[in-house]
């Protein structure tokens, strides 16, 4: 077996856990605080607004992930005419983005408060503007310099630097909701400090390339984006598609509530992809280079990590996900945020859609966009028609199972397509997936006959700390019986 190269890749997923710590701490306090302040009505119109604003990224068409795996390999070949070309391209587009979305915002901004009649004209016009200016920042001075960045695995720097501008958002959140509670104020903050990104981006970026400004655009480029059009609806409908169906056919003490559990899952999400991110640029390196059979070695590992690391996290959430809620929400007396159904299948959903994180990546770095686009449309139809079927009778619960059913169609969709890359027996991931599962099961069994009975924060950390201890031990032991050589490569990678 031979070693992922470099510490490099532990270095890139130390940062990026360390920004998925400060996501996680976000998204925690500051709905919190937007609940306690301001209420669910207000959580569930910015959950709202906030999806409505995501919109634009169709536009996108995929750019990102085709620039990400385009940059592979003229930084292999050091090709700095080919670099320089490529983020003259893709800066010149984000930035004719973000005029659309400026008049975007304006529009959503004029028509969105007509629908909402618990708050003024005014304060919905006010606050859609307030929302959309970080996203504005991103996609005019920010996103270029950050692909650069990640595909030539310095993405250590764009997550301390975005680490840096979330614990500024919360300790100026506490202060000025302390001055003086207001949302726009609050929001405002938040949206200005976006304005680090570009300024260490770009500073890092000048003293370590040399990027000629005046090259040529890569017309293929763009050409390309739209091979990954269908990849980025499939994963923009996975991320908006429940906010919006609820936003429209219920209310938005119903989106409140979504999006207090959705904070759960997130935040595992963001732990997983932290991982994951780091890992992919070796991943695409190793396979820009030719080299199945290291790439299948790669492969073997990344696999088994992202298998104990998502079963482990999303199986504690599926036990504590709805205690954790009723404790979180304890004093906001204006919803019912005990939903113990919708609080495993929204879990579920979302492991589904992580476990097959290793294949996806490989696929993007291998910029296989354009064969992807038939299983992406496919998953997006079947998540919008099983959920707009269910949302009017089961609400939070048949969004949700929608989810569900579209993730495992594309779980399997894209497991057989790397059979297609690298020649990768499909078996090897369900033979994997079966491993887990079982334990799974045992561990869920055992964790019920110890329930929560009393929902303190103490009573749910104690219960925590039971459950991982079982569900650990149970796939330690599941490790080393049939994980002999991953857990090899991780201990000589560790040392």
């Amino acid at each position: 077996m031979k070693r992922l190269k470099g510490k490099i890749t532990l270095i890139n997923i130390l940062a990026n856990l360390f920004l998925q710590l400060a996501n996680i701490l976000t998204w925690f306090i500051i709905p919190k605080i937007i609940l306690s302040y301001f209420g669910s009505n207000v959580n569930g119109l910015v959950s709202s607004i906030t999806q409505f604003l995501s919109y634009i990224g169709l536009i996108e068409g995929g750019l990102t992930g085709v620039v990400t795996a385009s940059l592979y390999k003229p930084l292999i070949d050091h090709n700095e005419d080919k670099i320089s070309s490529i983020l003259k391209t893709s800066s010149n587009f984000y930035k004719k983005i973000g005029l659309i979305f400026v008049i975007y915002s304006l529009i959503l901004s004029i028509i969105y408060p007509i629908f909402f009649k618990d708050f003024s004209y005014l304060y919905i016009f006010s606050l859609v503007l307030i929302l959309s200016f970080s996203l504005l920042i991103q996609y005019m001075y920010s996103l270029t310099l950050r692909n650069l960045l990640i595909a030539d695995k310095k993405g250590y720097i764009v997550s301390l630097t975005q680490s840096l501008i979330l614990i500024l958002t919360i300790i100026l959140s506490f202060i000025s909701v302390n001055i003086y509670p207001n949302i726009h104020i609050l929001k405002l903050i938040s949206g200005l400090l976006f304005i680090l990104q570009p300024v260490v981006f770009g500073r890092y970026i000048n003293k370590n390339y040399k990027i000629n400004k005046e090259a040529k655009e890569d017309k293929k480029l763009l050409k390309s984006r739209w091979n990954g059009f269908a990849i980025n609806i499939a994963a923009f409908i996975h991320n908006c598609t429940d906010i919006t169906l609820l936003t429209i056919f219920t209310n938005l003490v119903t989106v409140s509530i979504y999006s207090v559990y959705a904070i759960v899952t997130n935040g595992l999400r963001a732990i997983v992809n932290a991982i994951a991110n780091a890992i992919t640029p070796t991943i695409g390196l190793s396979y820009a280079e030719g080299n199945n059979e290291k790439t299948n070695e790669n492969m073997d590992i990344y696999e088994y990590i992202m298998f104990i690391v998502v079963f482990f996290l999303f199986t504690l959430a599926g036990l504590l996900i709805t205690p954790f809620v009723i404790i979180y929400t304890n004093g906001i007396n204006d919803a019912n945020y005990n939903r113990v159904v919708f609080g495993v299948l929204i879990v579920i959903a979302e492991a589904i859609y992580l476990i097959k994180t290793p294949h996806l990546n490989l696929a993007y770095s291998a910029n296989k966009f354009k064969e992807l686009t038939k299983p992406a449309f496919i998953e997006a139809f079947i998540n919008i028609i099983v959920s707009l079927l269910l949302v009017k009778q089961y609400g939070l619960i048949g969004v949700a199972i929608g989810t569900i059913i579209a993730m495992t169609y594309r779980l399997i969709k894209q497991v057989a397509f790397t059979k297609e890359l690298i020649d990768r027996k499909q078996a090897i991931f369900y033979k994997k997936l079966i491993l887990f599962i079982i334990p799974t099961i045992i561990g869920i069994g055992l964790c019920l006959l110890l329930p929560i009975k009393e929902y303190t924060i103490l009573n749910w950390l104690i219960h925590t700390i039971i459950y991982s201890v079982i569900i650990g031990i149970l796939y330690l032991i599941t490790s080393i019986i049939f994980f002999k050589k991953e857990l090899r490569f991780i201990k000589n990678y560790r040392k």
